[in-house]
């Protein structure tokens, strides 16, 4: 009986030590292994990331999660506005009728408007008012859900307070947090649904071809006075040269990868495009186009929205737009080899169960990202880049990572769409390819 009880003890003790709660498992990484290698995909530090993650998994008690959409609208139908308070703006946030409720994507509860923390930690009041009961203390970069804007007593030059409602240590809390403690978001499913619709009509009109140029593979674009990014923000590499007439000494700007365009003539050694992303025309060289590829129909879409940081996935049927997944999502910074995720409509191009990134500004293997979709450049939704291990001088994988709390937040990567790894996988199972596109929006 004690032998029982002491493997039982071992067993635990391994398990509770064997790493990270969000580490699956280790593996040591084949050498023969042959993976698509990128550049680093990680604007800010990834360590710092994890540690930020860390230190506020290990406190629950100041854990807050989003009550969602249903109960959001639930709680609207019983709420009592106090005469002390001027309430400037009820976030009601509803589906458009065009689109469709199909959700499948149910790992993270989310309100279609919501107040995400950027203070060190926030504190959520009974009442807007200095002194009032604080009802928890919530930690940075938490996402609550938004309810209303009111006008009530200053604080810190200030008489604007967000009243939002919570989950915490399992109980359902209503209050005010003061707006310099954090700043609202919302998913902007107008704007989301008008972009797929422009898409849709351009599809109707015939098929879009896109830009092919990964890793240059088709010859580097000229350099614009040997800058790497151009005044519109797209970069040099990846790129085709997008000439305002059918001659190469002739002005031009840097047209990305993937990019969706329509072939209108062909010109000499040009096609002559229409861009709708860049609202013109171009003359592009004739190597950057195979008009053996195009996409022909829609019938699955992610919409990324670089300014709230999040995204949404749609089904196109018959017309109809389906909503299937909404989250928050992480995009490009500009920074020292980092670059921002361009605005514009883009064919999916691949997918990749993962590809491996490098060290920033060096040509070593730092990690990989799992479940990529790539859609421009070495532009990808993946999930959340994992760092190798080296132990004894060999490079070791220590498992998928699910969850960072720096997703949806501000911008941090590189070009690249940063999601919860669940939710890349999700994407990855999803997608179709050859009808599918990524559309990136503010």
């Amino acid at each position: 009986m004690n032998r029982k009880l002491i493997l039982g003890l071992l067993i635990i003790a391994v398990i509770v030590t064997s790493g990270y709660f969000y580490f699956r498992k280790i593996n040591s990484v084949p050498k023969q292994q042959q993976v698509e290698i990128d550049e680093d995909i990680n604007g800010y530090s990834l360590v710092d990331d994890m540690r930020l993650t860390q230190i506020v998994l290990q406190n629950e008690a100041h854990r807050a999660y989003c009550v969602g959409q249903n109960k959001k609208i639930e709680l609207f139908a019983n709420l009592f506005n106090s005469s002390s308070v001027t309430v400037l703006k009820d976030y009601k946030s509803r589906l458009p009728n065009n689109i469709n409720n199909d959700i499948k994507y149910f790992q993270y509860n989310l309100a279609f408007d919501y107040f995400l923390i950027t203070a060190d930690e926030a504190s959520l009041k009974e009442k807007p008012k200095v002194n009032s009961p604080v009802l928890a203390t919530i930690a940075t970069l938490e996402k609550i859900t938004l309810l209303q804007k009111v006008q009530a007593e200053q604080q810190e030059g200030s008489n604007i307070w967000y009243r939002v409602v919570l989950e915490n240590n399992n109980e359902i809390k209503e209050g005010y947090i003061h707006s310099s403690q954090g700043t609202p978001r919302k998913f902007q499913f107008n704007k989301m649904q008008a972009e797929v619709a422009d898409l849709q009509k351009l599809l109707r009109e015939g098929e879009l071809h896109f830009i092919r140029n990964y890793k240059n593979y088709n010859g580097a674009s000229p350099r614009i006075n040997n800058e790497n990014v151009d005044e519109y923000g797209f970069r040099h590499t990846h790129s085709a040269p997008a000439y305002l007439q059918a001659d190469i000494n002739s002005s031009f700007r840097y047209i990305p990868d993937g990019i969706l365009v329509r072939v209108l003539e062909e010109i000499n050694d040009f096609y002559y495009v229409n861009v709708p992303t860049f609202e013109g025309n171009y003359y592009v060289p004739k190597q950057y186009i195979n008009l053996n590829e195009s996409l022909k129909q829609l019938k699955k879409v992610i919409v990324v929205d670089r300014s709230q940081q999040n995204e949404a996935t749609f089904e196109v049927d018959n017309e109809q737009l389906n909503l299937i997944s909404y989250t928050i999502a992480t995009t490009g910074v500009k920074a020292d080899y980092s670059f921002v995720t361009t605005l514009g409509m883009y064919k999916t191009l691949e997918k990749k169960d993962r590809f491996q990134y490098l060290k920033k500004g060096t040509s070593e293997i730092a990690g990989y990202a799992p479940y990529a979709i790539r859609f421009t450049g070495g532009a990808y939704t993946h999930g959340v880049p994992v760092n190798y291990i080296v132990e004894n001088g060999e490079q070791k994988d220590p498992g998928h990572i699910e969850y960072l709390q720096t997703i949806g937040t501000f911008p941090r990567s590189s070009m690249c769409v940063r999601n919860f790894t669940s939710h890349a996988q999700f994407m990855y199972d999803w997608i179709d390819i050859e009808n599918g596109a990524v559309i990136v929006i503010e």
